[in-house]
């Protein structure tokens, strides 16, 4: 189905919501933490990574009661309009900084992050399986996502560049880093509801156009529970997802060390201003728009698997060369950043549309649809990959002897830093491409998939076997 602009346009707007804390917390969480707040960077870390972890339980539950959700606004936007508030006042919080003894700063900024990710959670996995709600079309997919992905660029805009220029504009008036650091924290937190409400009263189409008004019943009694767990099962059988997830938590946790080891790189190796860092973050945000119309024409004439392989492979192979040829100057930096945006663009652009087409293939198996449930297993690989992700760059961080008391890192400090910043980004990304490469959905095979949905609606009979390769 055809979509209207309208709705291309209200739907994209919510990624801003998404991209907007995803990357804020990816960039700036362990760097608060260890620099503002004072905690240690294998216990920031592990706070970081708690609350990922967290999420990993509640993206699941989350994509299960959305596709069980029987209401006249649909299945999933619900969901959006109930999130938007504590998104605003979970994400100011988290990155206030509170003078307490250290140990209750771990147990408070660990409480903290829990809820910022229960609050994601809530509209992230509904919000991605709208989506496909909207449209069973294999292209149609593919343009949806490009209008989600430029809102992405504007969420990455609020999540990393503004809250450096934030930062920069407040401490020069006079305000200490910490009130800096809150005031970012609201500004991204209020952006991100602004962005769930809009998308929510903007989209009149129903995901649930048969709504009937029936006796309200309890979600997640024992039986609906056990259902629920039935249904994980029967989707991680599925080829397509399993090479999905794991292709999907090995890139992320490339992001998550490159993002917020950046930080880091350009503050300490360089040792850039705060309005270099912006200017480059900027750059990155704007290279990756446009990137949008070439992965876009790129996947209408190829697969997309075949672009999301060669995106990875490009931009690994080109940041493992970064290691040994080194990254010594605000132009070259520059250039990394410009790279990293091919893999990236790639990512946000093709990952959540090859997920929409694993829908149809679960509706085929299962003879029912399970979207939410589908597409909440990307929840989890984010949680998994965000908990690894800062976890690793940790680890990464105190070996090296990195110490955020010091203004001058020592030559450990900054080589620990360095290969968070090219070489572990760049195997994984390398290791992301082999395994895509496998992803057994195509044009083709799409087609067939939608043509025996088709045909089961109407009532004929489907033989499964056909379907053994992809299954």
């Amino acid at each position: 189905m055809k979509l209207k602009f309208r709705t291309k346009l209200s739907y994209g707007i919510g990624g801003v919501a998404d991209n907007a804390m995803f990357n804020f917390a990816a960039s700036f969480l362990l760097f608060f933490l260890t620099i503002i707040v004072g905690i240690e960077p294998i216990t920031a870390g592990f706070i970081a990574a708690l609350g990922a972890s967290w999420e990993a339980v509640c993206g699941p539950i989350i994509g299960y009661l959305s596709d069980n959700t029987n209401s006249k606004y649909g299945k999933r936007k619900p969901f959006l309009m109930i999130a938007a508030a504590p998104v605003a006042l979970s994400t100011g919080l988290l990155f206030t900084a509170i003078d307490m003894p250290y140990s209750l700063k771990v147990i408070y900024y660990g409480v903290l992050v829990m809820v910022f990710w229960t609050t994601f959670a809530v509209f992230f996995v509904p919000y991605m399986a709208w989506g496909s709600d909207l449209t069973e079309e294999y292209n149609e997919r593919t343009v949806i996502r490009s209008y989600t992905y430029v809102f992405y660029q504007v969420g990455m805009g609020i999540g990393i560049v503004m809250p450096t220029i934030i930062v920069h504009y407040l401490t020069e008036m006079g305000k200490t880093a910490a009130v800096a650091w809150s005031y970012v924290g609201l500004f991204v937190g209020l952006c991100a509801a602004g962005s769930l409400l809009i998308c929510t009263l903007t989209i009149h189409e129903s995901d649930n156009p048969s709504f009937i008004k029936t006796k309200r019943e309890r979600l997640l009694t024992s039986s609906k529970i056990k259902e629920m767990f039935k249904s994980y099962f029967v989707i991680l059988k599925l080829k397509a997802i399993r090479y999905l997830i794991l292709s999907s938590i090995l890139f992320l946790v490339s992001n998550i060390v490159f993002s917020s080891g950046r930080i880091y790189y350009y503050t300490y190796n360089l040792g850039l201003k705060g309005t270099q860092v912006s200017i480059i973050l900027l750059i990155i945000t704007v290279s990756g728009i446009a990137f949008v119309p070439f992965i876009n024409a790129f996947s209408k004439r190829f697969d997309k698997n075949s672009v999301f392989f060669f995106g990875q492979i490009i931009t690994g192979a080109i940041f493992i060369a970064f290691r040994f040829i080194g990254v010594n100057s605000y132009v070259v930096a520059i250039i990394m950043g410009i790279v990293f945006s091919i893999a990236n663009s790639c990512y946000w652009q093709l990952m959540p549309s090859m997920l929409y087409d694993v829908c149809g293939l679960e509706e085929l198996v299962s003879g029912g649809k399970h979207s939410g449930s589908v597409i909440s297993l990307q929840a989890l690989s984010e949680s998994l990959a965000s908990a690894i992700g800062l976890q690793l760059l940790g680890i990464i961080l105190q070996t090296s002897g990195f110490n955020s008391a010091e203004k001058i890192q020592s030559a450990e400090a900054l080589y620990g830093v360095s290969n968070s910043f090219t070489i572990v980004p760049g195997i994984l990304m390398i290791l992301v491409a082999i395994i895509i490469i496998k992803y057994p959905i195509n044009r083709v095979t799409f087609k067939k998939i939608m043509v025996s949905l088709e045909k089961r609606r109407n009532g004929e009979q489907i033989d499964l076997d056909e379907f053994k390769d992809i299954i």
